[in-house]
């Protein structure tokens, strides 16, 4: 038998168990939160409660607590996002912020756009989570600062560079499905010249995402498959980075990461006499990704005048193998012998970029005024055939943000973009954040456009046979909103924010089928689509060695053609951490509902409902000594069943064990 959990019990779940605690209290909830300086969502870094949009900070300390391998699995905390994964680790990942597409989320690693040139979206399957300091979700259109494919949010991958001594550490981990997973890293740095190093490798046998082993009387398998067969992973990351401050005027600060990802896949049936189902097959997917990132910062007047220049460049080759079996009941032998179709493609974006930000006026009314410009260049090349297409960018902003009396806090932004392969576009955001004095009430708001280009593939398509590219598509467009109320109380020790958030989208992107013969072409919705809801976060710190994080969303969003698929209409987690009676025991529990869904079933080309699922994950550590820590953690502890992206089954019941090896030593 299996639990059900609604939203709300979840919900009413957390707070009983923050209702219950004693306040005996530690560090405050509000005490971290206030010491956090994030640096997404502004031109210059800022303090947390300075900040008008609806942003969440994910620490380091919760995804190592908490066992988190992929980033994916993090956001899963994150008040209004979406994440699909199509099967076991290593397929699709995609992750969707209140209630848009997957490429109208921005993801930056230490603010360097690491998505695919191609689809103008990251495949979250290929991003480890062992190697981040901390991770930064911004909410809402901001384009007006980051351009493109801003359009619903910005998801930052923040790597430590602040380092004053050294550090050096290692972990392995290994459990179901043949998991084996091992990381190596290591920090030296006088608190002005830095270096880091780390290596992160995970393999998995993985698990059989198909549900059927027949299907109409039909083997469910195709070419080069095995019934029952499981599709494996295997991802392997590099970083290296550095820094120097050359001067009292000068540093420089560069990057270097190449992650490779090989993956098994099902395949997936079009045709009866199985139309929808997956079935086994030898399918194979392929992505490498080599980034380079440079930076220099003058700063003449110790803080007054700010310029960084910046230059960026990615490079990327993604390979697959896939069959077409037509599953007839009685194939001819010789259809065994059709090979695995081949596809690939290869991607560069080069950036180029300054930001110059003057601060200036008294204490009581602070301004920083930013002008920044890039120039960006995006190539696409079809490994198969000799076609190659190109596109530029060139944009241009400005932002003002000011302090006024330590309580009030306003940004505004505006930039234009002029693109070569479309039409131009101009964005705005404003945000204002008021902290009421002696009340521990912060009121936050903002507002904004964003823009999302039509990518590579949806202007020139990648099979003529069977999705054909529209040069003419236009950009997709947003107006959002949000508004909300953040309290702290209990000294500081309980924080409460609820956030109200709307959107409409125009110019929605959607794909045509048209019969008979069902060739795809993308097309430009003459409609508007709405998104909106309501987030609910709490934190808190309860008794002293115990952390309680909790969320809940509520999310309507909608198309001409129905509700959006693959967007939940009710979301909740919960993450706990209690380090048991101060002693070296730490007991760590975390928790996501997703609720009822819609996905497009293939059989029939319609949406149609998928039911809601409770993830829980339970884990125990014991430090060992300062520098050894040993752990375990059950994923799926309940064994539930469900699938996040129709006839793909999720990850079963999972056991894991690992050792963390970490020594550090501040000058």
């Amino acid at each position: 038998m299996k639990l059900q959990f609604t939203s709300s019990r979840i919900a009413l779940a957390a707070l009983g168990a923050i209702a219950m605690a004693p306040a005996a209290f530690a560090q405050s909830a509000a005490d971290e939160a206030k010491d956090t300086v994030v640096i997404t969502g502004s031109a210059t870094p800022v303090e947390y409660g300075k900040v008008g949009q609806s942003i969440t900070v994910i620490s380091g300390d919760l995804i190592e607590d908490q066992g988190y391998t992929y980033v994916s699995d993090v956001l899963r905390q994150v008040p209004g996002v979406s994440i699909n994964r199509a099967g076991a680790p290593g397929a699709l990942t995609q992750a969707r912020i209140r209630g848009a597409e997957a490429n109208h989320t921005l993801v930056l690693l230490d603010g360097i756009d690491i998505s695919s040139p191609d689809q103008g979206e990251t495949d979250f399957s290929t991003l480890l989570a062992g190697d981040v300091e901390r991770i930064e979700v911004l909410r809402g259109p901001q384009s007006g600062l980051y351009g493109s494919n801003a359009l619903a949010g910005v998801v930052n991958l923040v790597s430590r560079r602040e380092i004053n001594g050294h550090y050096y550490g290692a972990s392995v981990e290994a459990g179901s499905f043949d998991t084996l997973e091992a990381e190596a890293f290591g920090g030296i740095g006088d608190g002005d010249t830095f270096a880091t190093l780390s290596l992160s490798h995970i393999t998995t046998d993985g698990y059989d995402v198909s549900p059927d082993q027949t299907a109409n009387g039909v083997p469910a398998v195709g070419v080069g498959g095995v019934p029952g067969d499981k599709e494996g992973n295997e991802i392997t990351t590099l970083n290296l980075r550095g820094g120097a401050k050359i001067s009292d005027m000068l540093r420089v600060n560069g990057v270097v990461r190449y992650s490779t990802k090989q993956s098994e896949l099902d395949g997936q049936a079009y045709d009866p006499p199985i139309a929808g189902r997956t079935y086994d097959d030898a399918s194979t997917t392929e992505h490498d990704q080599v980034l380079f990132g440079a930076s220099a910062t003058l700063d003449p007047f110790d803080g007054a005048w700010e310029t960084v220049f910046s230059a960026s460049h990615i490079d990327e080759s993604r390979r697959s193998t896939t069959t077409n079996f037509p599953f007839l009941p009685t194939p001819p032998a010789d259809l065994l012998l059709i090979p695995l179709s081949p596809s690939g493609v290869d991607a560069t974006r080069t950036t180029y970029g300054v930001k110059s930000t003057w601060s200036f006026g008294p204490d009581e009314f602070l301004s920083f005024l930013t002008g920044f410009a890039e120039a960006e260049e995006e190539e696409y090349k079809d490994a198969l055939s000799s076609r190659e297409e190109s596109r530029s960018l060139a944009g241009i902003g400005l932002q003002y943000r000011a302090e006024i009396a330590s309580q009030l806090y306003i940004t505004a932004t505006l930039r234009h973009d002029d693109n070569d392969a479309f039409q131009n576009a101009e964005t705005w955001s404003v945000s204002g954040a008021w902290a009421i004095p002696n009340s521990g009430t912060r009121l936050h708001a903002s507002a904004g456009t964003g823009v999302t280009a039509p990518t590579f593939i949806e202007q020139f398509g990648f099979n003529p046979g069977s999705f054909i590219g529209n040069p003419d598509l236009i950009p997709e467009e947003a107006f959002g909103w949000d508004a909300g109320v953040e309290q702290t109380l209990l000294d500081g020790n309980l924080v409460l924010d609820l956030t109200y958030f709307s959107s409409e989208l125009e110019n929605e992107i959607f794909t045509s089928f048209t019969p008979p013969t069902f060739v795809a072409t993308p097309l430009n919705s003459t409609s508007d689509s709405e998104r909106k809801g309501w987030e609910f976060t709490v934190s808190a710190t309860p008794i002293e060695d115990l952390s309680i994080y909790g969320t809940y969303t509520k999310l309507d969003s909608t198309e001409p053609a129905g509700i959006e698929i693959r967007r939940a209409e009710d979301q909740a987690s919960l993450d706990a951490r209690w380090t048991v009676f101060g002693g070296p025991v730490q007991l760590n529990l975390g928790l996501s509902y997703t609720g009822d869904t819609y996905d497009t079933d293939f059989s029939t080309f319609s949406r149609t409902s998928v039911d809601p699922y409770t993830l829980v994950r339970l884990g125990a550590s014991w430090e060992v000594n300062d520098q050894v820590e040993v752990y375990t953690r059950i994923e799926n502890l309940l064994d539930e069943e469900y699938e996040e992206v129709i006839g793909y089954l999720g990850q079963p019941q999972g056991v894991f064990f690992g050792v963390r090896f970490r020594d550090e030593v501040r000058n």
